[in-house]
């Protein structure tokens, strides 16, 4: 459905998306022609403190808007819309052609002309600002854009706060407000003052980058970045790159000097400083459009981490000390928040317990989608792209890389990776397709240490295929999802050969459980694929085709949800060799949509620690959730404390021998024993629960700020509750459900960045 705002800008196409909100293609109806369009959703919201926020940005974007010049984004317009997120202001802009200057330096190291040229044209825009009272403070080649004719244009004026205090409602103004990157952020403006110099410290910052190929400081995460500009020096360009000539040196060495009066004068004077390098300025080459017809106002997501903070006022820039990484979690500012791009999501550190925010971060790397969630195997994850047929593998102890495979095919299911691991991790199995007149799907089998192929098969049925591992056979299924019947067939994971092959009647999905194939409703020995018994029951909930949910191996036997009588879910326990019922208990009811016979919605949690199994409360059956023995279905004992699991709150998480669950002020630990109380832990609004080996992971969100929604993130040791990291992130920056590896534990961001905390304590 097509998105018009005031009255006017019909939304056409998504162009990007940012820290602040997303870039549209659009059409001005009004005077008939294409623009585009930012909507600022990170000032969406009710309230006082939204309010103020967006009355301080329209305020300042006005400021902005009247900076006319070549080499500025020229804007038309600004406004307010409701939007599903509430009022939201937007931005109307001239909609540029060309590309992005990061993907300039995605290609490598830039010439000195072409460096000198570009240079030159953004300190024009930024004399013209400066002149005008206005600071951009976030200069960094996300916010630079090459026209096709070779032009570059400075974007995002929207974020700058006016410098001089008069340009700007004293009423709207917040003292110590920090916006920037920081990768490319000045020192001053990294202790919360920044300056017209700062702007030309990021252009030296982007200058050394176009050179080199490289940024003059690398580190895993902004606080490493903030350091590095604080306290260390950074290296002469021409010791990264040798065809750096000794001018092109002394410049951006002069302009990464830590006192900003040791810079350059001015933009202006900077500007003519570069006319001057490398002889006249070249002929502008022309920039290709990213597609045929492409228009583009905003490039990719931003790489490096973005700042956004608070601090109090602070002495003078002279006589200063260095700061470590853990002065600026503890140091006179009290706290720092470290954001990265893209979502807005971000880190704010708190004093207790003082770790460092990451042990490590690697970026993915993704140019045509993002990450689903990695498969951890020992002391490695895979990590399968949900766009295209990409897998990543990844050292969880120190974040390197291993290796990285595109088979430049496309998944089977567009939007979802299928990808497994077996062998202990020394098997990665991938299921794509490749257009071949028709859709053609192809497994892929990689050597888990390496990433190269092992073997390869092709199949030309046209049928939907789906992949599952029998990893105690060791054995992948290749399997149909034919609505009459599916053809499954076994191959050994390490040589691709055939093991067995079955035809089975019937629809239903397949699903491997430990060395037992499901293939619909019926049940496979999976090493020989002979049949074992049948059991029409086994799919209660939506499409059949979604398979049974989650079945569950225990010992010699499988948990499944089957249909049960009275419209409702049961639990059934059956032996895995000949499906004998071992026990039955009600789950949940049955709630069908209207003109449906199914159930269409997210089945109970009924977690599993040890041989205890916990059972969500059920209204008139169950009055908290009971522990029952998995192995005879008999009750342990039920939880009575002040609050279960209300409605809409997260399911229970089994630990090594117990369950936390959520209660109505946080969390509870019990023993899978007995149900004895082990620790609690405060929560908070959107709580949320997770457990990974030993480890409990707790998060909830609260109001930081005038502009933040912070959401406080604690790890805890799951036999005791003893926190052993914590950090407040602006946005949820959990992306997949965290991986822990001996003292490590991982998870996957927004921006594609695999992020590891080192746990101690």
């Amino acid at each position: 459905m097509e998105r018009v705002l005031a009255d006017r800008y019909r939304l056409v196409r998504l162009l990007g998306q940012g820290g602040m909100g997303e870039v549209w293609e659009g059409r001005d109806e009004v005077l008939g022609r294409a623009v585009a369009v930012k909507v600022i959703s990170v000032l969406a919201g009710g309230g006082s403190a939204a309010d103020e926020a967006r009355a301080r940005f329209l305020r300042e974007a006005r400021i902005t808007a009247a900076l006319q010049h070549p080499h500025i984004v020229t804007v038309h317009d600004l406004g307010t819309a409701t939007t599903a997120e509430g009022s939201t202001p937007f931005l109307v802009m001239e909609l540029l052609r060309g590309e992005g200057l990061e993907a300039a330096v995605r290609r490598g190291p830039v010439g000195g002309a072409d460096a000198a040229r570009w240079g030159g044209q953004i300190c024009e825009a930024l004399a013209e600002a400066h002149a005008a009272g206005v600071m951009h403070r976030d200069i960094k080649p996300a916010n630079l854009f090459v026209e096709t004719s070779g032009r570059v244009k400075v974007l995002d004026f929207g974020i700058a706060r006016a410098a001089d205090p008069a340009a700007a409602d004293g009423r709207l103004t917040r003292t110590g407000l920090l916006v920037g990157t920081a990768a490319y952020m000045a020192p001053e403006q990294a202790r919360g003052h920044p300056e017209q110099a700062s702007d030309l410290y990021a252009v030296g910052c982007v200058l050394f980058e176009l050179r080199t190929g490289r940024l003059p400081f690398t580190a895993p995460d902004a606080l490493g970045f903030l350091t590095a500009h604080l306290n260390d020096a950074p290296p002469a360009p021409s010791s990264v790159a040798p065809d750096v000539s000794p001018a092109w040196d002394r410049l951006i060495l002069r302009l990464l000097a830590k006192d900003p009066r040791a810079r350059y004068g001015s933009a202006g004077e900077l500007a003519d400083a570069l006319r001057e390098l490398d002889g006249p300025p070249a002929a502008a080459a022309p920039v290709p459009s990213p597609r045929p017809g492409g228009a583009s106002t905003a490039p990719a997501p931003e790489a490096a981490p973005t700042v956004a903070s608070t601090r109090r006022d602070t002495p003078a820039e002279a006589g200063r000390p260095a700061l470590s990484r853990r002065g600026l979690l503890l140091g006179g500012a009290g706290f720092a928040v470290v954001a990265t791009v893209g979502v807005a999501a971000g880190v704010h550190l708190t004093g207790a317990p003082g770790h460092d925010p990451f042990a490590w971060s690697h970026d993915l790397g993704s140019d045509r989608g993002g990450y689903d969630q990695p498969l951890r195997s020992g002391e490695r994850c895979f990590v399968p792209a949900h766009d295209s047929a990409v897998v990543q593998a990844v050292s969880l102890t120190d974040g390197r890389r291993l290796w990285r495979r595109d088979l430049d095919l496309a998944w089977p299911l567009h939007g979802r990776s299928q990808a497994a691991v077996t062998d202990g991790g020394d098997t990665v199995v991938v299921l794509t397709e490749r257009p071949a007149g028709d859709l053609v799907p192809m497994l892929h089998v990689l050597d888990g240490a390496t990433g190269r192929t092992r073997w390869e098969l092709e199949s030309y049925d046209k049928d939907d295929y789906t992949l599952h591992v029998l990893d105690r056979a060791g054995l992948v299924l290749f399997g149909s999802d034919d609505p009459n019947q599916q053809h499954v067939t076994a191959f050994e994971a390490r040589t691709g050969e055939e093991r067995w092959s079955r035809t089975v009647s019937g629809p239903g999905p397949v699903t491997a459980i430990g060395d037992l194939a499901l293939v619909g409703s019926t049940a496979l020995d999976g090493t020989t694929g002979k049949k074992l018994w049948e059991q029409p029951r086994l799919h209660p909930y939506g499409d059949r085709h979604e398979g049974p949910t989650a079945p569950r191996r225990t010992g010699d036997d499988v948990l499944f949800h089957e249909q049960g009588a009275n419209d409702r879910v049961d639990l059934v326990l059956r032996a895995v060799r000949t499906g004998r019922e071992k026990w039955r208990l009600p789950l949940s009811a049955i709630r069908t949509v209207p003109g449906s016979d199914t159930l269409h919605q997210t089945p109970p949690a009924a977690p599993l620690s040890g041989t205890t199994l916990l059972l969500p409360r059920l209204p008139g059956e169950r009055g908290g959730p009971t522990a029952v023995d998995v192995r005879t279905g008999r009750e342990k004992w039920t939880f009575d404390g002040a609050a279960g699991s209300p409605d809409g709150g997260p399911d229970p998480v089994s630990t090594p021998d117990g369950f936390v669950l959520p209660t109505a002020d946080g969390v509870v630990c019990l023993g899978a024993e007995d149900g004895t109380e082990r620790w609690r832990s405060k929560g908070g609004e959107d709580l949320g629960i997770d457990s990974a080996g030993d480890y409990t992971v707790i998060h909830h969100s609260h109001t930081a700020n005038l502009f933040q929604r912070v959401r406080t993130v604690r790890v805890l040791r799951a036999r005791d509750g003893h926190v052993l990291w914590q950090g407040d992130f602006e946005a949820t920056i959990r992306k997949s459900a965290p991986l822990a590896a001996g003292r490590t534990l991982a998870f996957l961001d927004p921006q594609e960045t695999l992020r590891g905390i080192r746990l101690t304590g």
